[in-house]
């Protein structure tokens, strides 16, 4: 008895538990005890938490992002896209071509079967829009902005709330029915996960 208190009081260092593990198999038994009931107290907590109102069938978990939805908008045409947005942020790099300002780069991604989103936003505030790349299929057609800087500060604004951020402005691109070029007004609101 003495002896079993002695291991319960005893703080461990990385170095003494693995001396006392090959020493005493009491002690190996112990941790993995142990570590079988805080498993069992976890998946109970998970459960309970994951359980609907209903007592229907809990959601599998998910190790991906949860999806989320970006509105999508280009003339009129408007579209959601309900799935997982990539969003990574790094340094500025002033030399990149587009350029881009601030300190900090958010690049946000966000695609399914219909359309594509693609921004290069700074940590100024309001944000400033770097670049952006925009493609809606609209019936038989598409739109499609290629990947462009921003020719002007009234071209394209950006708002940003928490980590949601508001698109506005018009690109150079194709839309349906005009083989040409031109000036295509669009709006975007997405959500970083």
């Amino acid at each position: 008895m003495s002896k079993q208190r002695q291991y319960r009081n005893k703080a461990y260092s990385p170095g003494d538990l693995l001396r006392d593990l090959g020493r005493n198999p009491d002690v190996g038994r112990r941790i993995v005890l142990g570590a079988a009931g805080l498993g069992v107290v976890v998946l109970v907590a998970g459960l309970s938490a994951c359980s609907t109102k209903g007592g229907g069938p809990a959601a599998p978990a998910s190790s991906s992002p949860a999806p989320s939805s970006t509105t999508v908008m280009l003339d009129q045409h408007a579209h959601t896209i309900t799935s997982a947005v990539e969003c990574n942020s790094s340094a500025a790099k002033p030399s990149a071509t587009p350029a881009e300002s601030g300190d900090l780069t958010t690049r946000i991604t966000v695609h399914d079967d219909s359309a594509s989103v693609s921004l290069a936003l700074s940590d100024e505030t309001p944000p400033s829009v770097d670049g952006f790349a925009i493609s809606l299929k609209v019936g038989t057609g598409q739109y499609q902005l290629p990947y462009q800087s921003v020719q002007s500060a009234t071209q394209v604004q950006a708002s940003k709330e928490g980590k949601s951020y508001t698109v506005t402005g018009s690109g150079q691109g194709v839309s349906p029915g005009q083989g040409d070029v031109h000036s295509v007004t669009f709006g975007i609101h997405v959500t970083c996960p």
